[in-house]
């Protein structure tokens, strides 16, 4: 038996009390519901109906969907409009209780929330029991009846012998009530031997209430516990709006630098444009730093292609080192020598020209040349 005694809510017309072991019961606020530890909420009997079912061991991994088709000879009820809750009591019985899917949601849409939480047992199965035993609680409007593990009800005074009469053979009948005679005449003769009476009503009985042996608790299935989101919303909602806002804004400053950054990309490239065009104006342009790189390496020290200014120069001292020799032209089409057009006073002033380029180790070739009355006008081949 369990060491924690048990507290039980008791909803009945919308207005919940709590029963604690051995006190009176105790309105519940609705609006400020605090509820302490090992509480469940005990639902009328007469709208459960407890029993045990034996099962195979075969069938308890799909027995949520077996038990209407197990149960549904027995019922008088369309199973369809029925919801079944189960829990193992050992590897062949089961604990079943059964209640009108209506009821369930009447339920659920009246409680609070705190309610909603809390486990759903049948209020029969609250009581204390033994086996051998059967205990009643004597109420005012009925008897709240327990006589085995997982079999409990609430009936009406006047069934209650007949009940009484339908359990025996019984070791001993629990009765908790505040008028013993009145009490007594509605227990079978043969039984009455058996009963031990105790003064007091269902807080004194929970005194002795197993915490384990419950039954099953009601909310199963489409009536299993959701997440509380509305009771997070209210605790994070600040959180959250505070969030959102550092989120919208860190959103806006983003989208803020990138078309900032779009703008100066745009810029740069019309830079780079502008200057590949001062280098290059002719051609089609499609990737400006890979072309430029390209037509740059062409002169490059690595180039197979020499480069023409330090050749150039060379062809200058060299005609400068001859006098009288003037340079018309110098032709360079990107290729292993240059064309050099050229006037001298005569032909040995272009020999000596020719001495000049091979000294700078260049070598130079006369093409043409032609006489006139004021010189010569010759054209040298010089490879670079």
């Amino acid at each position: 038996m369990s060491t924690q005694h048990l507290n039980i809510v008791r909803w009945q017309e919308g207005q919940g009390f709590l029963l604690r072991p051995g006190r009176v019961p105790e309105q519940l606020d609705a609006e400020s519901l605090s509820l302490p530890e090992h509480t469940r909420l005990a639902l009328p009997s007469d709208a459960v109906r407890s029993l045990t079912v034996a099962v195979a061991p075969e069938e308890i991994k799909h027995l949520g969907q077996a038990l209407p088709f197990m149960l549904e000879e027995s019922l008088v009820e369309d199973v369809a409009s029925l919801h079944f809750a189960h829990s193992p009591l050992n590897d062949d019985l089961h604990a079943v209780a059964i209640v009108q899917r209506s009821v369930m949601q009447a339920w659920q849409d009246s409680l609070p929330e705190a309610l909603r939480e809390t486990p759903w047992v049948s209020e029969a199965l609250c009581l204390p029991w033994s086996p051998g035993q059967c205990t009643v609680v004597f109420e005012a409007d009925g008897a709240l009846v327990r006589w085995g593990e997982a079999e409990g009800a609430r009936i009406d005074l006047a069934l209650l012998s007949a009940l009484l009469g339908s359990l025996q053979p019984l070791s001993a009948v629990i009765a908790y009530g505040q008028d013993q005679d009145s009490a007594m005449s509605m227990v079978p003769e043969p039984i009455q031997p058996l009963v031990q009476w105790r003064q007091g009503g269902l807080s004194e009985a929970l005194l002795l209430a197993d915490a384990g042996s419950l039954g099953p608790d009601l909310r199963q299935g489409a009536f299993a516990p959701q997440l509380p989101f509305k009771r997070w919303w209210h605790v994070w909602q600040r959180v959250a709006i505070v969030l959102a806002i550092a989120v919208s804004l860190k959103t806006a400053v983003s989208v803020a630098d990138y078309e900032m950054l779009k703008a100066e990309d745009l810029q740069l490239r019309q830079a780079i444009q502008e200057s590949y065009r001062r280098i290059n104006p002719r051609g089609q342009v499609v990737d400006v730093e890979k072309q430029l790189n390209r037509q740059l390496a062409e002169f490059g020290a690595g180039a197979q292609t020499p480069a023409f200014t330090p050749v150039l120069v060379e062809i200058l001292s060299a005609a400068a080192a001859v006098e009288g020799v003037v340079l018309t032209s110098v032709n360079f089409s990107g290729g292993r020598d240059a064309r050099i057009n050229l006037s001298a006073p005569d032909f040995q002033s272009v020999e000596k020209l020719r001495d000049q380029l091979v000294k700078r180790s260049l070598s130079a070739e006369l093409e043409n040349s032609n006489a006139r009355q004021d010189g010569v006008m010759a054209r040298l081949r010089v490879e670079i």
